[in-house]
């Protein structure tokens, strides 16, 4: 069986180089980047490049141990000269640390989609240790994160001007800076290889794919456009592997990208999944009464008349409503917004997070919204999704071209909501 061809899909844009900004020593500072390439791995991206761990004396902070680790392998490379404890020589072993850059010149020519590099330092603002390595992947196309202390940070921006940036020290200022165009592939990571399509239902306003593990929704396109033609495969569907449908989701195709959403649920939103139930609605409503500009993107009805002053941006502008060119303008002003789960199916939530200001409760909502917690790395502060747990009771009604409100009777509703310890940047 040959694999579904999604035709034209979306791009990706990649980001430009990072440094992570510290002052005086980068101590537990340097496991940020580690961290950050670990959680891209997990999710099926490919990481390569040098991290720098260095190790001080726990009463006196003299500087004991210094070493770069392939974050790909984990192998350990010392680049500390033993100098003694009276020297006050720098203690960097440039030739260790040039013997191990070709792990950063392998990464690159692997075609890795993070290269981490463990410093830019004094060195590198001279032109010399990874300054080549630097540069190298930066002509490649490759996002590189490092390091850099305050005294080189201008050095840094001169030497990456003008798509260089500066971030805070934080894990949550690195997914910033990744930015939420690839949620998609990420959400790859979490379809089972072995997983098979049991069952695709397309309906007139929703369409369902049902896999072994759980059943996914999304939104049928308008029957008026380019969403009137079959998805990919239709009628040779069920008996797939689950992960064909969902690379669907990175589509051009309206059809194919609604149909890649669903199996994208069907293999997050779990039947065995636990949580708390509540309304999402309520959760925006409780979340906009103390902020200011609050905004949603989409439409349910009723929410205008429980939040005063929300700014509504639709795709079908009328009274009252702003057209979606409108988002860039009103979402970054917003501290609460809402997004129906419809963004999710046509393509457009990636976009709408990255316009999102740091810190604002975002919050997805809807039967077709993905209870995937790794989409709190990308500033939705909760998920409030659809666990179907009657299955053919689902069908029939998707079949039938029920909405939204109906196909609720056939799970229970079910909230992700943000860990507390993930600080905004």
């Amino acid at each position: 069986m040959s694999a579904l061809d999604p035709g034209p899909v979306v791009p990706r844009p990649r980001p430009g180089p990072a440094a992570l900004l510290y002052r005086g020593h980068a101590g537990p500072l340097e496991e940020i980047p580690i961290a950050f390439a670990a959680a891209l791995a997990a999710r099926g991206l490919r990481v390569g490049g040098l991290a720098q761990r260095t190790r001080r004396h726990p009463e006196t902070g003299r500087k004991t141990g210094m070493a770069v680790v392939d974050v790909a392998t984990g192998r350990s490379h010392d680049i500390m000269q033993k100098l003694g404890r009276d020297s006050a020589a720098c203690s960097l072993d440039t030739q260790g640390l040039a013997g191990a850059t070709h792990v950063l010149r392998q990464a690159v020519d692997d075609g890795v989609d993070l290269l981490v590099v463990s410093k830019f330092g004094h060195l590198e603002a001279e032109g010399q240790g990874l300054a080549h390595e630097m540069l190298h992947a930066m002509a490649e196309g490759v996002p590189v994160l490092t390091l850099v202390p305050e005294s080189h940070a201008l050095d840094w921006l001169a030497f990456t001007e003008p798509v260089g940036r500066i971030l805070r020290p934080t894990l949550d200022a690195c997914w910033r800076w990744w930015g939420p165009h690839g949620l998609y592939d990420e959400m790859m990571a979490g379809v089972p290889a072995d997983a098979l399509v049991r069952r695709v239902v397309v309906g007139l306003n929703w369409m369902m794919v049902e896999g072994p593990d759980g059943v996914g929704l999304a939104q049928t396109p308008v029957r008026d456009g380019a969403g009137c033609r079959p998805p990919p495969a239709a009628g040779a569907l069920t008996g797939r592997p689950l992960a064909d449908l969902a690379r669907l989701a990175g589509s051009l195709d309206p059809m194919a990208r609604a149909l890649g959403a669903a199996a994208l649920n069907a293999a997050h939103n779990r039947v065995d999944l636990a949580g708390e139930a509540v309304n999402g609605l309520d959760l925006f409503a409780e979340a906009a009464a103390h902020a200011s500009a609050p905004a949603m993107v989409g439409a349910f009805p009723g929410v205008a008349e429980r939040v005063p002053h929300l700014r509504l941006i639709e795709r079908a502008p009328g009274p009252g409503r702003f057209p979606e060119q409108a988002a860039p303008a009103l979402l970054p002003d917003a501290e609460a917004v809402l997004l129906t789960a419809a963004t999710f199916a046509n393509g457009s939530l990636p976009g709408l997070l990255a316009l999102a200001r740091p810190g604002a409760e975002v919050i997805v909502t809807g039967p077709g919204t993905p209870l995937a917690p790794l989409l709190c790395d990308h500033g939705v502060t909760a998920l409030a999704g659809l666990v179907v747990e009657d299955a053919d009771g689902l069908a029939r009604a998707v079949a039938e071209g029920a909405g939204a409100r109906t196909l609720m009777r056939f799970g229970r509703t079910l909230v992700v909501r943000r860990a507390a310890d993930q600080s905004s940047s």
